[in-house]
């Protein structure tokens, strides 16, 4: 049950629904404040919010409705009442995407990979905030118990009554993605505000960068972390793999090959592309085995996790470095250039 904040005017309003409300504000706020400081105009966003707000709790709806279709009678009942019931993460993504899609259909803007970049530092801050919504719920608890009293408090484990009445310490996975989400935040931060001596060879690449680094780092976070969950969303004709670890795993691998194509048309096909997309298949490969293994070996999920870890890690390096070979080094470039002025 959800923990009530007050009772107002014959309704109760519950902690949850007001720290969702708190992070989308503040997303919003956030998304303009980096549109500002990327000096680009703000007509485009503006328009384009109200859309993704209605679009988002929509498509965050039938996703539930669609993964979780036993809470409710019907899409049509889960789409009347909009007050109980739950919301997937993953139906933000999309009715934002959906949203800026109509703004540039409308031909209101040709610059969606700049509207991207501001948003994805929002997008990471607003998640860091409203997944903490989900401590005045029975939601943020994983499969795993901790046994160690040391990890027996939060930021680590909750407190979770079982069917028997006993209380369990289980892993706190919703307070882990806050946590991972707000990393990811101030490396956008800390990217947008000191961009450093890097620049792209390409003036038309120079946009989008911030929303593929957003899309890998926190894509691999949500691909080890929703195999933790209790409630993972899977497709009805789907069991084994959950529907945001295929939604990340798509984005993860979508990046890949956007960065191969910039980086053979700027240095040309080199036996390192294969090399690094087989070392990205391997990473990707590892993390899939081991939520293979972690689903049938529920006591090992030190080893799986672990090791999904490294998995991940290796399939970074791929897309990381394939965008710093679509980049040059401005001082070496003007270097070039005084000499052959010279």
């Amino acid at each position: 049950m959800a923990e009530v904040a007050l009772f107002w005017q014959g309704q109760f309003v519950y902690w949850r629904s007001v720290l969702w409300a708190l992070a989308a504000l503040a997303a919003i706020f956030m998304a303009v404040a980096f549109r500002l400081w990327q000096r680009k105009p703000l007509a485009p966003l503006l328009i384009a919010l109200p859309f993704a707000l209605a679009l988002s709790v929509l498509c965050a709806r039938g996703i539930h409705w669609y993964c979780s279709y036993e809470r409710y009678a019907s899409l049509g009942a889960a789409l009347a009442d909009l007050s109980g019931g739950g919301y997937a993460l993953l139906g933000v993504f999309l009715g934002t995407l959906l949203s800026l899609g109509l703004v540039r259909l409308l031909r209101l803007t040709d610059e969606l990979p700049s509207l991207l970049d501001a948003l994805s530092p929002a997008a990471a801050f607003g998640i860091a905030l409203g997944r903490w919504a989900e401590l005045f719920t029975s939601a943020d608890r994983g499969k795993m118990i901790l046994e160690a009293e040391a990890l027996q408090r939060l930021p680590f484990s909750v407190a979770v009554t079982n069917a028997g009445g006993l209380t369990e310490w289980r892993f706190a996975t919703f307070a882990a993605q806050s946590i991972w989400a707000a990393v990811v935040f101030l490396i956008l931060l800390l990217r947008t505000l000191f961009p450093g001596r890097m620049q792209e060879q390409r003036r038309s690449w120079r946009s989008g960068n911030q929303f593929c680094l957003f899309l890998l780092l926190y894509g691999c976070g949500q691909v080890l972390l929703d195999s933790t969950r209790y409630d993972a969303l899977f497709l009805r004709s789907n069991g084994f793999v959950s529907l945001v670890q295929i939604a990340c795993g798509a984005a993860l691998l979508g990046v890949t090959a956007l960065y191969s194509v910039r980086s053979i048309r700027v240095h040309g096909f080199h036996w390192y592309h294969p090399a690094l997309w087989l070392l990205a298949l391997l990473g990707l490969g590892l993390a899939g085995l081991m939520e293979w293994f972690v689903q049938r070996h529920g006591d090992e999920y030190v080893l799986a996790y672990g090791l999904m870890l490294v998995g991940l890690l290796l399939f970074l390096c791929a897309p990381l470095y394939l965008a710093r070979s679509t980049r040059t080094v401005r001082v070496r470039r003007n270097v070039k250039q005084d000499i052959l002025s010279s």
